[in-house]
């Protein structure tokens, strides 16, 4: 007979291993022994039996509609596919074309009893599929609640150790990348440099990326700083593997259906302890600027001077109002009114307004708050009234957390007791053990914020002179102030501009601390 063949493996690994030549040399022998003629050999290296569309069983079906052979040699009916319904499909198909599909490892009549025989393979082979999945799951969910880091890619500054019988796989700290992880920081934080600009120096000093061809890129930057692996917790089950909503249109085949990810939600996280390379605060700070810098990047509208760019959003469904041009003139108005957003709160207002009318507003403002400092001195004792009051709720959230920690802990001795007289097993004390770590991370996690929060509140030792000082400063910026210094000023001391009909408010921070004054003089130098 004129025979076609079919191969299949999997994976990627497998197809690299070769582990299909096997199945090839067992095809061929069995049709030079039955003296079959080989028309062609259709291959599917690395593609799921869990999906029709695949190169090489397109080819096998073409070629049985246009008739050039009698049968089609595969290894076994999970080769053909890994779904029951599949193989019903693909069976019906070539027994229309009177061709015959010959399972050479297990051959099957035409029976009803091989039928039905057949029919279970296919059902077995469906539910192998389904187990090999659950347990990989189950087992890397496993591993990772026990400490292991999966992935041998580590964040820069780390190094992947792999899995002993001393310890399971993790990350331990690359003392040179470290270094030059915290040099990144320290520009972009304290130095308020661009990614771009960061990645400039770092090329210019010679200092080694793990690009091949040794270059630092403004996203590898803004990688780095996103990381919170540095601060000490790498989250494991952050993402899942989905079929991504637009398709390629170039490549018609995917090996892989599932090649999109989405982010879990953080509550089904799982974190793990490594060396810590920076301070939380310091982190936190950078994330901030990469908030802002997020907002304020002009690169989706550079041609008109918008100076609240960013800044401004609808006070009445807190959507951003961007700069928008209506009939050559300019506005700031609810970008979600305007397009229709249906994820966001509906209003029937109109809210915008001439951005050129709300710009020269908002600044002479500013001009007139910072020109005298005593108004600012009347702005600071609001801020540090509110302070005091704000000052009782993280003390007592801090006493109710360490109480917690304390239940936690009296709970977790009362396990290890139990274990100890025999009143559960090991297994068990893993598994409550485990729980009680994870309740302990989250309150320790809730403890620090409410410290964080306590300490940020203090009283301002800001002097009247200080003020003073600050107040020369923005009157001398301001009164020579090109469009490029007035935006900075504006993103300095403004937090977000809330738009409604007829009326704004506008809400920021006056920069008196010792780091506002050092940036202030940074930004505007004499």
């Amino acid at each position: 007979m004129n025979v076609a063949i079919y191969a299949r493996v999997s994976s990627e690994g497998q197809a690299k291993d070769g582990t299909i030549q096997s199945q090839l040399e067992a095809l061929r022998d069995y049709a030079q022994a039955n003296q079959h003629e080989i028309i062609v050999e259709c291959l599917d290296d690395g593609y799921s039996g869990a999906d029709l569309n695949r190169p090489g069983m397109d080819q096998l079906r073409d070629i049985a509609a246009e008739g050039l052979i009698e049968a089609a040699l595969v290894l076994s009916p999970d080769r053909l596919s890994r779904k029951q319904a599949h193989q019903i499909i693909l069976l019906e198909e070539f027994k229309k074309r009177d061709i015959k599909v010959v399972f050479i490892n297990q051959p099957f009549g035409d029976s009803a009893e091989d039928q039905l025989m057949l029919s279970i393979q296919g059902a077995i082979s469906e539910y192998e599929r389904a187990k090999i999945l659950d347990r990989t799951r189950r087992g890397t969910k496993h591993a990772v609640k026990n400490g292991q880091v999966m992935g041998s890619n580590p964040p820069y500054g780390y190094r992947f150790v792999r899995k002993s019988q001393d310890a399971p796989a993790h990350y331990e700290i690359d003392p040179d990348e470290a270094e030059i992880v915290k040099l990144v920081f320290d520009y972009y934080a304290n130095q308020e440099l661009s990614c771009r600009a960061i990645a400039k120096r770092l090329e210019q000093d010679g200092f080694p990326s793990r690009s091949k061809i040794n270059k630092w890129w403004p996203s590898t930057i803004n990688s780095i700083l996103k990381n919170e692996t540095y601060t000490g917790t790498v989250y494991m089950n952050k993402t899942k593997a989905v079929v991504p909503p637009k398709h390629p249109k170039i490549k018609q085949y995917r090996q892989r259906r599932k090649s999109g990810k989405v982010q879990r939600p953080r509550d089904e996280w799982i974190a793990i302890d490594v060396p810590e390379i920076i301070d939380l605060k310091l982190w936190q700070k950078a994330q901030k600027i990469v908030e802002r810098n997020s907002r304020l990047s002009p690169r989706n509208n550079s041609k008109h001077n918008y100076l609240l760019r960013g800044l401004v959003i609808c006070g009445h469904c807190g959507s951003m109002a961007p700069g928008h041009v209506s009939n050559s003139y300019t506005y700031y108005s609810c970008g979600a009114k305007r397009n229709k957003n249906l994820n966001t709160k509906p209003h029937d207002e109109r809210v915008a307004v001439s951005h050129r009318k709300l710009d020269k507003k908002v600044w002479q403002g500013l001009v007139h708050l910072l020109d005298d400092p005593q108004r600012l001195r009347a702005q600071l004792d609001r801020k540090v009234e509110r302070q005091r009051q704000l000052k009782r709720r993280p003390a007592q959230e801090t006493v109710s957390f360490e109480k917690d920690l304390e239940k936690l802990e009296a709970e977790e001795k009362r396990l290890l007791d139990a274990y100890r007289v025999g009143v559960i097993d090991l297994d068990e004390l893993r598994e409550q053990k485990a729980k009680i770590n994870v309740r302990l991370k989250l309150v320790n996690a809730k403890l620090k914020a409410a410290q964080s929060a306590q300490e940020g509140l203090q009283d301002s030792e800001i002097t009247f002179a200080d003020l003073e000082d600050l107040s020369a400063v923005y009157k001398r910026a301001m009164s020579k102030a090109d469009f490029t210094t007035k935006a900075k000023i504006a993103n300095l001391l403004i937090n977000r501009v809330k738009l409604y009909p007829y009326r704004a408010v506008v809400e920021g921070n006056i920069p008196v601390d010792d780091y506002a004054l050092r940036t202030s003089s940074y930004i505007f130098p004499s």
